[in-house]
């Protein structure tokens, strides 16, 4: 539902291109080195395999999820390094409506990652710390003392969300799914419900969390948090096809959503997306500028070599459920050293997926017809599973087995 949802046993995401597109019988210059094969071969579940033969096999892992589950529309896009390997859209956007590339879609939490290096740029320039109190930017709210900026951006917090386990919120929300929240109603709810556990002492996955740093973020600079993302992170990376808004309208084309919800199945695409989260992180993107923007944050293009170790230390390793092969960093999901944002809201799933060790990436976004609609499994995680099951069967991005 919401950018992002989690549980102990099982990271499960609610609510999340550098350089053209070459054949995929061409080799790119060092990804022949790191897989271990020979020009024009990439390691494969299979051994060395033949480019032509890598991408075949993943267009067809990505055909056969939309037929095994009953998957609506789907655009998936593998890179290695800086070069395409696959590109699939799959399905329709609506009934006569083929999915195509430059449709938009809902990012969620996706756009979490873009706050983190806001606030990492921020210490890098010695404006603030990750382990400075809450109190010395907004003492007035509970447990400021006690809470860091380190603990919001890891979700260690003990805050509450809003809307998870919140069954008169979600009536609320179903009532009227064009309601336009503003970000402090949404804060002001989360913050009336009991502390979850006493600060740095548990993980739970609540938005809540960056609201509150949105907000420290533009108490230390003086400058709206969208207007921030904008300038320091968007335009620097070439996001071109990235939007901040909260409101429902969507930049044509469309990758239109669907949900049941609320019972029925519905096209959902232009429900008020303004419950997520703050009002300055709700985004939508292509799966170009998602692809793009793993790459980036996965190699640390926007802060520095510092403060890019601290983006996916396990800081949040040693708590119940969790583990050194899966953790939460600051704003992603650590899974045997991937680095993933899965976001599922308003019908829509997605996987922002970057592998260091292999410099693959992977961008998906997924709609779903009815039955699958049903289950509110996360159909894009299910595909990064069986991507990286072939493509990097040493570290596969495997949520199910993570309990």
């Amino acid at each position: 539902m919401g950018g992002a949802r989690f549980t102990r046993r099982v990271v499960a995401a609610w609510c999340i291109a550098v350089a053209a597109a070459l054949g995929a019988a061409v080799m790119w210059p060092g990804a022949a080195t790191a897989a271990g094969c020979a020009q024009g071969r990439i390691r494969t579940a299979s051994g060395c395999t033949a480019l032509v033969a890598a991408r075949r096999e993943v267009e067809a892992i990505v055909h056969r999820q939309v037929e095994a589950n009953g998957l609506r529309g789907v655009l998936a896009r593998v890179d290695v390094a800086n070069r395409t390997l696959a590109r699939v859209a799959a399905g329709n956007s609506m009934a006569g409506v083929p999915t195509n590339f430059r449709m938009h879609f809902r990012i969620g939490s996706i756009a979490i990652p873009y706050v983190i290096d806001v606030l990492l740029q921020l210490q890098d320039a010695g404006r603030l710390s990750l382990d400075d109190p809450l109190s010395k930017w907004l003492p007035k709210l509970p447990n400021a003392d006690h809470v860091s900026l380190r603990m919001l951006a890891n979700s260690t917090s003990g805050y509450a969300d809003w809307v998870q386990e919140n069954p008169t919120f979600l009536n609320t929300l179903y009532a009227n799914v064009f309601r336009q929240w503003t970000t402090n109603e949404l804060l002001n709810i989360a913050l009336a419900r009991p502390a979850l556990c006493p600060p740095g002492t548990c993980f739970h996955y609540a938005h809540t969390n960056f609201i509150i740093l949105g907000k420290v973020i533009h108490r230390v600079t003086g400058r709206p948090v969208a207007q921030l993302l904008r300038q320091r992170v968007l335009r620097p990376l070439g996001l071109r096809h990235t939007a901040i808004s909260a409101l429902p309208e969507i930049p044509r084309p469309v990758l239109h959503s669907y949900t049941v919800d609320r019972g029925p199945y519905e096209d959902s695409t232009y429900w008020s997306p303004s419950w997520t989260i703050a009002a300055s992180m709700i985004m939508t993107g292509t799966i170009g500028d998602v692809m793009t923007s793993a790459k980036a944050f996965g190699r640390g293009a926007l802060i520095s070599k510092a403060a890019a170790r601290q983006r996916v230390a396990p800081t949040s390793a040693g708590l119940t459920g969790f583990s050194q092969n899966l953790y939460y960093a600051l704003g992603i999901v650590i899974l045997n050293t991937w680095q993933i944002q899965n976001p599922q809201l308003n019908g829509w799933t997605a996987i922002q997926a970057y592998l260091p060790s292999r410099r693959i990436a992977v961008a998906l976004a997924v709609t779903r017809r009815k039955p699958a609609a049903a289950t509110g499994i996360n159909y894009s995680q299910q595909l990064l599973e069986a991507i990286s099951a072939y493509l990097t069967p040493k570290h596969p991005a495997t949520f199910s087995a993570t309990g």
